[in-house]
Formats: C-alpha cells, sequence, structure tokens
C-alpha cells in the first residue's frame, strides 16, 4: 500500500540452503520485570535481493526458543550491507550481503510476537515462493526454445529449414516443450491446490518443490540447448538465448538449490511410503488406470506403469536401509519428481480432452497435443525409474542383498513395450509446435 521495498533475509554464507544451520543471533533486551522490550541482532546474510535498496528487511535470527523472523528498517543503527553482487546473470537485480552488528530492534518487530515460529513461517512461505521460482524456470525456458522455434524456420541448413529436420528437432526442440508442458501442468495443479487452501496451512510444501525442481531443470535445460540451436549465433549477444540461459541458470540455485529440492521431496513422500506400508504410489497407479480407461489416448497407463515401478524402487530401500546413503535419498527425490509430473500431466492432458482445465491453463496447445505430450513424457518418466531406479538400488545395495531381488519386481518388459511409438509421437509434436497439423 505504501509502496514500500521488501527484502528476504533467510540466507547465510556458510549455511546456504540450510535454515536450520543459521548463525545468525537474535538476544532478548529486558527490563527490571523481566518482560522482553527488545532484541539484539548479531549475524551475517548472503545473496539477499533488494539487499541494498529495501526500506525493510525480514531477518531469521535464533532466539532462545527457537529461529524467528525480525523486521528491521534500513536506517537501523549496525545494520549494513555490501556493495550488490556482479553476478553471472539477473545483472539488474539488486543482490547483496547483510551485516547485523548489534541491531537493535523492538520488540514487536518479532513477526507473530511468538520466539520459535521461524521455521513454520517460512516452510509456509515456501510453497508459495518456489512455485514462483518455477514460473521463472518455465518462463525463461520457453523464451529460449520459441527463439530456437523461430530460428529453425528462418536457417536454411542442408537443403531446407532446421525444422524440417528430424535430428534438429526431436533432440533440441520437442524434448524440452515435453518437460516444459508437464512442469507446467504440476505448476498448475500446485497452484490450484493452494488457492484451494489444501496442504498444511495451506502450504504445498512437497508440490512446491516437485514443481520448482522439474521447471527450473527444464528451463534451464531448454535455454542452454536454445544456444546449440542457433549454432554459432546463440553464443553472440544480439540473439539474446545467451542472456535467457544466464538469467535462468540462478532458479536452480535460489529459493532453495535443486539438490535441497531433491531432499525436501524425497524426506516427504519416503515418511508417505512408510506410512502407507508401500501403498502411496500403487494407489497412484491405480487411479491413473482408472483414467486410462476413460481417455485412453493421454499415458495414463505407462504414468501407472511409472508409479508401480516407483513404489518397488523405494520398497527395496526400505528393504535394504538404502537411505542412509544421501545420494540414493536424492535421487529418489529426482525420480519422485518424474513420477509424479508424469501422473499430473497425464491427468491435465484427460481435462484437456473433457474441456475441464482450469480457467488459467494456458490454450497454446489442443487435447490432441496434450495427449501427446503426456504419452512422450510418460515414457521417459517410466524409463528412468525403471533404469535409474534399480541402477542405484544395486549400487548402494550390498552383494546378496534383497533389495537387489526386490527390484526384479520392476515391470520392465512392460515400460520398454510401451516405448513402441516414441519417435511417431515426437513427430506428431513437432509437427504440432511449427503448426503443420492442418
Amino acid at each position: 500500500r505504501e509502496g514500500v521495498v521488501f527484502a528476504y533475509g533467510a540466507t547465510e554464507p556458510e549455511a546456504g540452503s540450510d535454515l536450520g544451520a543459521l548463525t545468525t543471533t537474535a538476544t532478548p533486551i529486558t527490563n527490571k520485570k523481566g518482560e522482553v522490550t527488545g532484541y539484539t541482532i548479531n549475524g551475517r546474510k548472503q545473496w539477499i535481493s533488494n539487499g541494498t535498496i529495501a526500506d525493510f528487511t525480514t531477518i531469521l535470527a535464533a532466539t532462545p526458543a527457537g529461529p524467528s523472523w525480525f523486521v528491521v528498517e534500513k536506517d537501523t543503527p549496525g545494520f549494513s550491507s555490501a556493495p550488490p553482487e556482479d553476478k553471472h546473470g539477473l545483472r539488474l537485480s539488486n543482490t547483496a550481503a547483510l551485516y547485523l552488528d548489534d541491531v537493535k530492534v523492538p520488540a514487536d518487530a518479532l513477526i507473530g510476537m511468538v520466539e520459535g515460529k521461524g521455521m513454520v513461517q517460512a516452510q509456509q512461505v515456501f510453497g508459495y515462493t518456489r512455485l514462483m521460482v518455477a514460473a521463472f524456470g518455465l518462463g525463461g525456458g520457453w523464451e529460449a526454445l520459441d527463439r530456437a522455434i523461430q530460428y529453425s524456420i528462418n536457417r536454411e541448413q542442408g537443403g531446407g529449414p532446421l525444422c524440417e529436420k528430424q535430428g534438429y528437432t526431436h533432440k533440441l526442440i520437442v524434448p524440452h516443450a515435453v518437460r516444459l508442458e508437464a512442469a507446467r501442468a504440476y505448476m498448475e495443479d500446485t497452484a490450484d491446490k493452494i488457492d484451494r487452501g489444501l496442504g498444511t496451512n495451506g502450504a504445498m510444501n512437497c508440490e512446491g518443490a516437485i514443481a520448482k525442481y522439474m521447471a527450473t531443470v527444464a528451463g534451464n535445460a531448454a535455454a542452454d540447448d536454445a544456444i546449440q540451436a542457433h549454432g554459432g549465433y546463440g553464443y553472440t549477444r544480439p540473439y539474446v538465448v545467451e542472456k535467457v540461459k544466464r538469467d535462468v541458470r540462478i532458479t536452480t540455485i535460489y529459493e532453495g538449490t535443486s539438490e535441497i529440492m531433491e531432499m525436501t521431496i524425497a524426506r516427504e513422500r519416503w515418511q508417505q511410503h512408510l506410512k502407507t506400508q508401500g501403498g502411496y504410489y500403487r494407489a497412484k497407479a491405480a487411479e491413473l488406470r482408472t483414467v486410462h480407461t476413460q481417455h485412453p489416448t493421454v499415458g495414463a497407463d505407462v504414468a501407472a506403469l511409472a508409479n508401480d515401478a516407483l513404489a518397488i524402487v523405494l520398497e527395496a530401500c526400505r528393504t535394504g536401509r538404502l537411505t542412509r546413503n544421501q545420494h540414493i535419498l536424492f535421487r529418489i527425490g529426482e525420480l519422485i519428481a518424474h513420477c509424479e509430473g508424469a501422473e499430473i500431466f497425464a491427468k491435465r492432458a484427460a481435462a484437456a480432452q473433457t474441456d475441464s482445465a482450469h480457467e488459467k491453463s494456458l490454450k497454446r496447445f489442443d487435447a490432441n497435443t496434450f495427449a501427446l505430450m503426456s504419452r512422450v513424457y510418460a515414457r521417459e518418466a517410466a524409463a528412468r525409474v525403471a533404469l535409474d531406479g534399480s541402477r542405484w538400488v544395486a549400487g548402494a545395495a550390498d552383494p546378496g542383498s534383497p533389495a537387489v531381488a526386490a527390484v526384479s519386481g520392476i515391470p520392465t518388459a512392460a515400460i520398454q513395450a510401451a516405448q513402441a511409438g516414441l519417435v511417431t509421437d515426437m513427430d506428431a509434436v513437432a509437427d504440432a509446435i511449427y503448426g503443420r497439423n492442418a
């Protein structure tokens, strides 16, 4: 209302995305009656957007009761900032380190007026902010891809335009369009659930993490291949894609790195697997098979295979106690993101066929194209779970471990058989992207 600029002071030089490792402290100031009248804050913050220009900054600091958030005004004595960082991308965005040296704030600067609520408050925010960063990744990826698409229409090579060459479109265009649209479907589904107040206190933390992971990884890959798609021109500034790549790169780092997203996803869904005695993803598979009976062209049956395979991988990890390996936990997070992405994309494609998609959903592609894209993505997700899942179980388990025997139950033959028609579907997706269906 007043047009003030805020900054969000969570990240620290040594803690990075691990908010639980913060070292900034807020020591209570009490009067003779023992009442808290204020706090003295000491610490450092790093990579803070709006760091040198914000009128107010929310600072996460440790109090006797635990991490807590405080609002600090710009000109408070002891509160200062370093010069803006000279960054790889997002160069117009003001990013700086913050210094708090005996910064005194009144008691009512404590957000919520109760100490120790900082981590809960942060988690409530992440459902929104990670979805926001996912949108950055999605937008950056599509901007770069659209430029590559236009370039390929106009660029003649080897006797014809690049857009007519399968070796170009099926490596540099189609896979990225599919992954970006899968990410969009998951983002829209998560946003809708947040709007409806689902999740804990209206926050969808795991879903927000999956949305961010899918969209930012896909956006970076699309931007990187957009440079490749332009050849030498892609490496020059006038063609813009090199700038898009520099700008979108940060999305896999800030608001929680991709590795933090993998950990968040894996921990949350691991608990769901244990609580349901392995039934969490089998239930999703059953639901997808129902979707397949009603919409047999959207790839829900292949997405169901991916979920079945994931349930087997998770159970093998439980049997072999493999999540003691941090790397295995992270790889599980990656596979979960792809698997749930395939689930939601199939449901989005099904909704397109009945014209029941959310009113704010993008109308760029028709129902047939969504079905094609969903089938392509479901095949990829199922293959990843089957191959990488069994690989990491075998790689982490001891010789003769029952975990290795457990992954033999992955429906590998069915997943391989489901790959039939993949290139034909990619041909059709390329036709849709380039408007050749007519």
